[in-house]
């Protein structure tokens, strides 16, 4: 080889090494930036089920028993009301039985930041017709979430308590973690209409609830991917005497829906890990290999060499 193409060469390779220790810096960085963050314009449906169920038909007022009933929840983004650092998503809850008999229904607005996925009060934000501050998470874990315990606002009981690290699954191919909180049984609020149901006099009334919840977590997304919530809801007297079964029920996740969203998550998880892990020492070592190989050609040599 000539000398003035071993040089030429030589610049190529120099070129070629300062643009790999760019993307070095910028993939990761960029990839992250842009992908790790909750979306603005997010839509999503996710339904859990439960078999054997009870649950207060409030037309008639009677407890219906051995019931096949669904959970649906749609989760939109209101891109109008995000920030640079916030997104807002709004969602509804509906309970019902597979012959249409409407057990609860519930509605939510709710701020967070893009990155954490902590809430932030702002922007309306509200649990049915209450305006309690929420707090923790709401809808998804950080990316890449950690071994540890986290805040989580449980919209049942309107309080925040932790949701606790129990250890690492496999759940459709993918690896999870496993996070569990229990909300013990409380005084949620009056019923609808502030009196039980079906009652000859009136007889005021209230509602109380307990929730225990597992959640099987992607960490590198912080998406929960499978859910078991058992909610047990009861009617009681003033005095706190149980008179009716609001709602008893153990939902699952439904296991088509678990490998769905996990052939969903797959080409994010890779990216992600790719941009957080390897993507650095990739670019970086190729660009040092270019460097040294590029300095080799490129520097003049002892002796004279023809071009011909």
């Amino acid at each position: 080889m000539g000398s003035r193409m071993r040089r030429s060469a030589g610049l190529l390779l120099l070129a070629v090494a300062g643009f790999l220790g760019v993307l070095a810096v910028v993939v990761p960085t960029y990839l992250l930036g842009a992908l790790a963050v909750a979306p603005e314009d997010y839509y999503g449906v996710f339904r859990l089920r439960a078999v054997g169920a009870e649950g207060l038909d409030q037309a008639s007022g009677k407890v219906l028993t051995g019931l096949d009933v669904e959970s649906v929840s749609t989760v939109r983004g209101d891109p109008n009301a995000a920030t640079a650092d916030l997104v807002v998503w709004d969602g509804t809850t509906t309970v019902q039985t597979s012959t249409g008999i409407v057990l609860a229904y519930s509605d939510r607005r709710v701020a967070f930041d893009k990155t954490s996925g902590l809430v932030v009060t702002c922007c309306g934000a509200y649990v049915g017709e209450s305006d309690v501050e929420q707090s923790g998470l709401a809808y998804k874990w950080p990316y890449f979430a950690g071994r540890r315990d986290y805040p989580f606002f449980d919209p049942v009981t309107l309080q925040t308590q932790p949701m606790r690290y129990e250890g690492e699954e496999r759940v459709s191919g993918l690896t999870v973690y496993r996070y569990h909180q229990t909300i013990p049984d409380r005084r949620v609020g009056p019923v609808p209409g502030g009196i039980l149901p079906a009652a000859t006099p009136d007889v005021p009334a209230f509602l109380y609830a307990s929730v225990d919840r597992t959640y099987w977590v992607e960490p590198v997304t912080g998406t929960p991917l499978r859910v078991r919530e058992t909610q047990n809801q009861t009617i009681r007297t003033a005095g706190g005497v149980p008179r009716l079964t609001a709602l008893a029920a153990d939902f699952h996740t439904p296991p088509e829906e678990t490998t769905t969203h996990a052939n969903d998550l797959r080409p994010t998880i890779t990216v992600l890990s790719f941009a957080r892990g390897p993507a650095p020492w990739v670019c970086g070592g190729s660009a040092a290999v270019a460097l040294v190989a590029g300095l080799v050609l490129y520097r003049p040599r002892g002796d004279v060499e023809s071009d011909g």
